[in-house]
């Protein structure tokens, strides 16, 4: 049997990088999967991946910054498959992508624009808060559940840059947790991932690194590995937290960073 045999799984950013490489490893351990973004093009190719490989998928476009599409998306999921064991937060805006789309939208606090801060507050908090929110009833409904968010290194680093998306994760770490706390006593177990840098298209397919030739010596030279993690890195680590392996883990932030926490520079 799988590790997550009939359990019903709703992942969040599930059309690309960790998000999908979530979905695509929960279904190959047994369970059946929703998973959320707002490009439908992408959805479709992450349910056709995994229903090609033998798992069940459902694809929902949604809009996780806002409240009305979070409650819309785990009613739909409830609906369809009769409740929810795991959540993954995987939804998330920032990084070098959009340091670069958003002209000082990653830069130092005097820098920053009013609006690009509440821009990714909405986007990678928000977003954490309302899907918790309308998740935990529905995990009461089956006794219990898992929440995995995901955060970041920059959370607990600090940076001369991006200070904006480092106090949002920030504030992904102390909600997961809150939750831990609160809702442990009713089986709801939530926990936090916190990736270094990873091969993803919103990291590695910025253009600041585009500018870095993979082979370059000095593309990771702040990470002991020297190189960035794989998507199925990271899901591995949701895999153990969501499952009942991890049924004493609670309240946890786990690094999976290729020793970057410890890195002094």
């Amino acid at each position: 049997m799988g590790r997550l045999e009939g359990k019903v799984a709703l992942v969040t950013g599930g059309g690309s990088g960790m998000g999908q490489a979530c979905a695509a490893l929960f279904a190959a351990n047994g369970a059946a999967v929703v998973v959320s973004g707002r490009r439908e093009a992408a959805l479709r190719e992450t349910r056709e991946a995994v229903e090609a490989a033998g798992g069940k998928c459902l694809a929902i476009a949604a809009d996780v910054s806002v409240e009305e599409d979070c409650r819309r998306l785990v009613a739909a999921t409830v609906s369809a498959l009769g409740g929810l064991d795991v959540l993954v937060n995987a939804a998330a805006m920032g990084g070098n992508a959009y340091r670069e789309s958003r002209q000082g939208g990653m830069e130092s606090l005097a820098e920053t624009p009013s609006e690009h801060w509440h821009e990714l507050i909405g986007n990678n908090l928000d977003s954490v808060y309302y899907m918790c929110k309308h998740a935990i009833g529905a995990m009461r409904e089956r006794g219990g559940g898992s929440i995995v968010n995901l955060g970041s290194v920059s959370a607990v680093r600090g940076a001369p840059q991006a200070h904006a998306y480092a106090v949002v994760k920030g504030g992904v770490h102390t909600l997961t947790r809150h939750l831990a706390v609160r809702y442990a006593r009713e089986g709801i177990r939530s926990n936090c991932i916190c990736p270094g840098p990873v091969d993803t298209p919103m990291m590695i397919g910025s253009p600041s690194m585009a500018r870095i030739a993979p082979d370059n010596p000095d593309r990771f030279t702040h990470n002991p590995m020297g190189r960035a993690g794989l998507p199925r890195e990271i899901a591995y680590g949701a895999l153990f937290l969501a499952s009942d392996e991890a049924s004493y883990v609670n309240g946890a932030v786990l690094p999976i960073d290729g020793g970057q926490l410890s890195c002094p520079v």
